[in-house]
């Protein structure tokens, strides 16, 4: 169990600080559960409330030895591959569903490729493209910025630095 004040990756994969641990009553039931209340580290307005028992779906944040090391090896990483234009919806859930910062890197490396391919023929991201790749880009900078303990602008920068 989790404990008050600890750093995780919620099970939306954005990096947030466990506020307190709350009994509270289910909406239309006389069931009262506990949860997790948490707030998003980079934006402090967002709150979180994860049942206890959706704890499995939570994770630390890795070490900063491991994202150091993640950053070095960003050039070896090779970016996802996704099929025709009809699945890329389920795909893109399913490597954001891990929120593992390396394929969080594959996917980015794939958008900025995506991105240049589609420029050359005279067109933007898709508005499905745009949307992964904001969610992928939001939850890589959380967690790596929680695990360097620098700013998101920092972080930010490294990644930009590293994919080109």
């Amino acid at each position: 169990m989790f404990k008050e004040g600890e750093k995780v990756i919620n099970n939306n994969g954005v990096a947030c600080i466990i506020d307190r641990i709350e009994k509270m009553k289910i909406p239309h039931s006389k069931i009262h559960k506990n949860y997790y209340i948490m707030h998003d580290i980079l934006k402090k307005d967002n709150v979180y409330y994860i049942p206890v028992e959706s704890e499995s779906s939570m994770r630390y944040p890795i070490t900063k030895e491991d994202a150091k090391s993640l950053i070095k090896s960003i050039s070896s990483i090779e970016k996802i591959t996704v099929g025709p234009e009809r699945f890329r919806d389920e795909e893109y859930r399913k490597c954001l569903r891990g929120s593992d910062p390396t394929t969080l890197i594959a996917m980015l490396k794939f958008f900025a490729d995506r991105k240049v391919e589609r420029a050359n023929s005279g067109k933007t991201l898709s508005a499905v493209d745009e949307k992964y790749m904001k969610l992928a880009t939001r939850n890589l900078y959380s967690e790596l910025s929680c695990s360097l303990e620098a700013s998101v602008d920092e972080v930010e920068a490294i990644i930009n630095e590293n994919i080109a």
